[in-house]
């Protein structure tokens, strides 16, 4: 099946940079994972149809790490495409910076088997792709500017 044949599936998807104490957290990817399996991301969903994306990312978090967040802003946005055998997802991720509301430990879910607080100094040391890396380091360029 060629390109022009596949369906494309268009998809939102909410990123939350969590920033706590200077450090950042990104989740380990399942090793089971069709798609980018045990590479690094940050908490990041899929928002559902009608969903308020604001919704839809404390929804995400809260999922896969088992707390929640109060959204400070959204302060970027990259687009990535997954293709297929029969489909190409197309996806446009808009990043939000988040605090957690209370010091509750993360508690993963099944689509993750680890986690890391990164400091800007320790992101090359993870399998992250070069999209995530950029947000994390704008994320910590605007945490700078706001001194949170």
């Amino acid at each position: 099946m060629n390109q022009q044949n596949k369906k494309i599936i268009q998809k939102i998807v909410l990123g939350g940079v969590v920033i706590k104490e200077g450090k950042i957290l990104i989740l380990q990817r399942h090793k089971d994972e069709d798609v980018y399996p045990n590479m690094w991301e940050l908490p990041s969903g899929k928002r559902e149809p009608l969903e308020p994306s604001e919704d839809s990312l404390i929804r995400e978090i809260k999922e896969e790490a088992g707390f929640d967040v109060k959204i400070i802003m959204p302060f970027s946005v990259f687009d990535y495409q997954i293709e297929k055998p029969d489909e190409i997802r197309d996806s446009t991720q808009i990043n939000f910076l988040v605090t957690p509301e209370n010091d509750k430990e993360v508690e993963l879910s099944d689509e993750h088997q680890a986690f890391a607080w990164v400091t800007k100094d320790e992101i090359d040391k993870y399998e992250l792709t070069d999209a995530t890396k950029n947000v994390i380091r704008k994320a910590f360029e605007v945490v700078a500017k706001l001194a949170l």
